[in-house]
């Protein structure tokens, strides 16, 4: 007995009899539709919309935005509410909204989820310097920084706030560093009680990340006194620039539990980075001289990390975790050449879809101004605060 025809997917699917014409029937093609075949097994289902044209997640991320917005505001408005956990919770979770970072899911309330599904593809919203400002005051209103550290629920709040502030800094205008109001102890108080973890501070060294503190509170302190008179600070940067420059990676490296090799790579990575921002960011405000041994120091430092970063942005594992260092080097391509040019403007891009975040692309569009501007000092490429952190996870589990 001779087999039946078999009808396409589409008729199948919309019970109507098919012409059984091949490679595809003409009823299908009659109604407008691709007739997915006759294949044994049914094709996925997959309809594209062209951009813009869903509007219903946006509406549900606004809806929400405006509802934690809303909460917090009555809750800031009742003096015993004003500066509760719960509270400094739901301005970093704004925070982190605002500065597109990829955040974990984890212990999230569900409302809090979808903000940050909605915002976690968005370019940094020029609004999240405001959510700075106003934690700062509300840390204040508890006690500062050394009184809510005594608080183990807190410590990843805490944490979430040093790590966009520093990193922050180090991408903005002199004239608007957000850890200027803090006094250096407190930042290392921070860094000591806070900075424990395996992957604290966005994989960067502990040490390291102690020394950009120091360089942004050089560059305060630069900004504020006279020009004239570098001599103090210029003895400082320099011995910033020696303890980067003979910080073992190797060693700090060992002592992760594994992935050795890894570490190895990222702990280099911004050991270069570090040293970079630090003579380009000070030489900026005439703190260290425009002098050839700097130059052919940043020239070294420079092929060093772009070799670094072509292993890490190899990696899987690693390469989500080298942005800040590949925007540093994106601000030394001024001098640096086509070549170094054409790698940050490749691996951006790159960078945007592995980590599913606007902000590469930012840094990207930041970059390419700054080169075609003919200024070359690290303060005239960033003409208003930005921020480069994408890894920050804030565990809320702890909190009422």
């Amino acid at each position: 007995m001779e087999d039946r025809p078999r009808h396409c997917w589409e008729c199948l699917r919309r019970s109507l009899v098919c012409d059984f014409i091949r490679p595809q029937c003409k009823r299908c093609s009659t109604s407008g539709i691709v007739c997915p075949g006759y294949e044994d097994k049914a094709p996925f289902r997959l309809k594209w919309l062209p951009p813009g044209r869903s509007k219903s997640l946006a509406v549900t991320f606004y809806r929400y935005r405006g509802l934690v917005i809303r909460s917090l505001r009555n809750d800031i408005n009742q003096g015993h509410k004003r500066a509760s956990d719960v509270v400094l919770a739901g301005i970093i979770t704004l925070l982190l909204v605002d500065v597109s970072l990829k955040c974990s899911m984890r212990n999230h309330p569900p409302i809090l989820n979808h903000i940050l599904l909605r915002k976690a593809q968005q370019g940094a919203s020029p609004h999240w310097r405001y959510h700075m400002e106003g934690l700062q005051k509300l840390i204040l209103l508890r006690g500062g920084i050394r009184s809510l550290a005594r608080s183990a629920r807190l410590a990843p709040l805490l944490h979430c706030f040093v790590c966009i502030a520093v990193i922050g800094d180090t991408v903005s205008p002199t004239s608007h560093l957000a850890t200027s109001r803090l006094r250096l102890e407190e930042s290392y108080f921070i860094l000591e009680n806070l900075g424990n973890g395996v992957f604290d501070f966005q994989m960067c060294p502990k040490p390291l990340f102690a020394e950009i503190i120091r360089i942004n509170h050089l560059r305060v302190q630069a900004w504020k006194q006279s020009p004239t008179r570098p001599g103090p600070l210029a003895q400082e940067a320099y011995g910033v620039l020696n303890r980067i420059n003979t910080f073992s990676s190797e060693r700090w490296a060992d002592s992760k539990p594994s992935s050795k090799e890894d570490w190895r790579i990222v702990g280099e990575s911004y050991q270069a980075a570090v040293s970079l921002y630090c003579i380009l960011s000070l030489q900026s405000l005439s703190v260290l001289p425009l002098n050839p041994s700097l130059r052919a120091s940043c020239a070294s430092c420079g092929r060093l990390l772009q070799d670094l970063l072509n292993e890490a942005l190899s990696s899987p594992r690693i390469k989500r975790s080298v942005l800040w260092p590949l925007v540093v080097l994106g601000v030394l391509a001024v001098n640096g050449g086509a070549g170094m040019r054409a790698f940050v403007r490749e691996h951006l891009p790159e960078m945007s879809r592995h980590i599913g975040s606007y902000v590469p692309l930012m840094a990207k569009a930041l970059l390419e101004k700054f080169w075609a501007s003919g200024e070359t000092s690290w303060d005239a490429c960033f003409d208003k605060p930005y921020t480069v952190v994408t890894q920050i996870a804030v565990d809320l589990s702890q909190l009422d």
